[in-house]
């Protein structure tokens, strides 16, 4: 089966497109949601951001997700040590979970940090969602209640469009100009063919 990997920046619309997807009957593996699961669930990985963090990274003993984004967006030590601790036990429940999609055709993980962790490599096929800079500000300030400032030190950490371009294999553009969803049902009748000649 295949794996198909869906990034792009914040506020690019990955949400949107994997719901497209979706409604193709595509499962669709959210890598973020799962990796914040974890580290609230997870002991070991609790035990880790505990140590490294300090208290205030649990709050009524729930995971403090404000906290930890205020840490780690502007620290790259910190970004490192949280993607080096949670991308094995993502991969790993990835894993699990793709064994249990077995009628698919193929499945899809978003994440937004998949060219950022070399997660990309391990997938078949990968799919860059593209929207420009100004589009996002904005979609990320009203969703979050984010200043311009935190929107722009959050696209920081991310890889440069430009860079990410050269490592998909498709790209969506959401910039509101394009349709989105013709171009994600060309996407999905390639790969279905593609998956379809080598079964």
């Amino acid at each position: 089966m295949f794996k198909v990997g869906i990034t792009g920046g914040i506020g690019s619309g990955k949400s949107v497109i994997c719901n497209i997807f979706r409604n193709l009957d595509i499962p669709v593996y959210q890598a973020d949601i799962e990796a914040r699961r974890m580290m609230g669930e997870d002991e070991t990985i609790r035990g880790e951001l505990l140590a490294f963090f300090g208290t205030e990274a649990f709050q009524n003993n729930q995971l403090n997700r404000k906290f930890l984004s205020e840490r780690i967006f502007p620290d790259p030590k910190a970004r490192f040590f949280v993607n080096s601790l949670v991308h094995p036990a993502v991969r790993s429940d990835f894993a699990g979970w793709v064994e249990k999609q077995a009628s698919a055709p193929y499945v899809i993980e978003e994440a937004a940090l998949l060219f950022e962790t070399g997660a990309w490599k391990e997938l078949d096929y990968n799919i860059l969602i593209v929207s420009d800079v100004e589009t996002r500000i904005g979609r990320i300030m009203e969703r979050d209640e984010m200043t311009r400032a935190e929107v722009l030190a959050r696209m920081d950490s991310q890889m440069d469009p430009e860079k990410a371009v050269a490592l998909a294999d498709f790209v969506i553009s959401n910039d509101e100009e394009e349709f989105v969803i013709p171009q994600v049902l060309k996407v999905d009748k390639i790969i279905r063919d593609l998956a379809l000649e080598k079964s």
